[in-house]
């Protein structure tokens, strides 16, 4: 193919597939609308030209007797394809309450497509979810963020409980991604998160420098079991949202200072240090809470081994929570619960589908800038396993 270039290449597969994939769109509406309408019948084809940009796509648009039925993914009194219809119903899906809100609008803002355009693409968001959330993922990882949501799903006529637990990694490159997000049915508890690990390690995870999550009981032992070179740092934000319950408000404030000071501590052993002087006062304040934080000290300064210029991004589970918080507002939006999993898999999927798309697009400029560091942290861990030297 010497001499033709990238871009006529695309024209040239662009005029032979798309009328195809246009031409087979357009037989299922009419194979769909006849399901519907049983009175009706198929009547051939005639010949349409349209433009998408500036290449003719010769299409076959098949036509009823009764001449009721077009085909939706045309526009009814314009020559030219938009590409930002299925942007727009997207974005409507996102929002709706419900497929059938969602098909009202549809017709009320007089959009040239159908009902069965809809349902088909519900059902083809929700596949890219599930393909996506099982695709086999790179060994090696900087950082794994785990967080489970509680939300409530209509599946055999009644509303359930159920958890998604979604799991956000932070590459070698310094680039996120949604690493996993699993619905299981019922409360969050420890076999959920049991299910979420082996998964991971399923689909090819192996080495990951730091898994952050909160401290769900017996999560510790888990995260140690499934990745046992694995750091592990218990959620900061977590830890000083629950001590309101066990301190007095003088207590609280002082305790809020002390953990500052871990913070900007100048290395791991130096926070440790500190964090157990905390436990030590705080044996006074609240015997049992203290008792809990010791047990896991460990585990919440865990994050003082990374540089100071990402700790307050590796302190906390607020990179896969943020996410369940866009979730949490789908829900609202939704009516208080999803209609279907397979609903929730589609709006979850346009959510994910954007945010990779635009913010998560390049690397996070605060690991960018520290990668040659993170990097050999990284094979600090792991060189004895691989045989390599720190760079």
């Amino acid at each position: 193919m010497s001499g033709i270039t990238p871009e006529k290449l695309i024209e040239m597969i662009t005029q032979i597939y798309l009328p195809r994939i246009l031409n087979e769109l357009m037989l299922s509406e009419r194979n769909f609308y006849l399901s519907h309408n049983p009175l009706d019948s198929a009547n051939g084809f005639y010949p349409r030209t349209l433009f998408f940009k500036d290449l003719p796509l010769k299409l076959s648009v098949p036509r009823t007797r009764s001449s009721n039925f077009f085909p939706g993914v045309l526009p009814r009194y314009k020559r030219t394809l938009p590409q930002d219809y299925e942007n727009l119903v997207e974005s409507l899906l996102l929002s709706a309450r419900s497929i059938e809100a969602l098909k009202e609008s549809i017709r009320s803002m007089q959009l040239p497509l159908s009902p069965g355009f809809i349902d088909e693409l519900v059902s083809r968001l929700s596949q890219e979810f599930q393909d996506y959330v099982s695709r086999e993922i790179d060994s090696d990882w900087l950082v794994v963020y785990i967080d489970a949501k509680e939300v409530e799903v209509k599946e055999d006529k009644k509303v359930k409980k159920m958890v998604l637990v979604t799991g956000v990694g932070v590459n070698m490159e310094g680039e996120k991604e949604v690493v996993g997000s699993k619905l299981y049915e019922g409360g969050e508890n420890l076999e959920r998160w049991r299910e979420f690990l082996l998964d991971l390690r399923r689909r090819g995870m192996s080495r990951v420098l730091l898994i952050v999550t909160d401290n769900f009981p017996g999560v510790t032992k888990l995260v140690r079991g499934i990745f046992p070179m694995a750091w592990h740092q218990l959620c900061i934000v977590h830890l000083i949202r629950n001590s309101k319950y066990h301190l007095t408000r003088e207590g609280y404030r002082r305790f809020r200072e002390e953990l500052r000071r871990v913070e900007r501590a100048s290395d791991f052993d130096s926070a440790y240090t500190m964090f157990m002087e905390i436990i030590g006062w705080l044996k006074g304040e609240s015997p049992y809470f203290a008792e809990r934080l010791r047990r896991v000290a460990e585990n919440y300064v865990a994050f003082t081994r990374f540089p100071m210029e990402v700790r307050s991004r590796v302190k906390s589970t607020n990179a896969s929570e943020n996410l369940h918080k866009e979730l949490e507002r789908i829900r609202i939006n939704t009516g208080g619960y999803f209609q279907s999993r397979e609903v929730l898999y589609a709006k979850w999927q346009i959510y994910l589908r954007r945010l990779k798309e635009r913010r998560w697009l390049k690397p996070e400029p605060k690991f960018k800038n520290v990668l040659g560091e993170l990097h050999r942290l990284f094979w600090s861990v792991y060189e004895a396993e691989e045989g390599q030297e720190v760079n």
